[in-house]
């Protein structure tokens, strides 16, 4: 064996002692699995994917629709409320 396939065999060890074994031959890949196809692309090709994979909004449920502009509103009163005590803490004695 030589020094490059001891390496190999060494990380095909350490990759068939996972929960699920990946195949030796592409062809025999089941894409399905996203640890297969992880597995089979290059890294570049693996960064290149993620950069394309956007995200859009999240459908939210009314209720949490409401909660979120609540907390909204809320901080903007907090925050108003903070900025005229320190308006008022500012201000000299009379």
């Amino acid at each position: 064996m030589t020094r490059e396939s001891k390496g190999s065999a060494a990380q095909f060890g350490a990759a068939g002692s996972a929960s699920t074994s990946l195949p030796v031959n592409a062809t025999e890949a089941d894409v399905a699995d996203p640890h297969v196809v992880l597995s089979l692309l290059e890294a570049d090709q693996v960064v290149a994917a993620k950069k394309e994979t956007r995200f859009g909004r999240r459908k939210f449920s009314t209720g949490v629709r409401i909660l979120l502009w609540g907390l909204r509103v809320y901080v903007i009163l907090m925050l108003v409320i903070v900025l005229i005590s320190v308006f008022r803490a500012l201000q000299p004695a009379h």
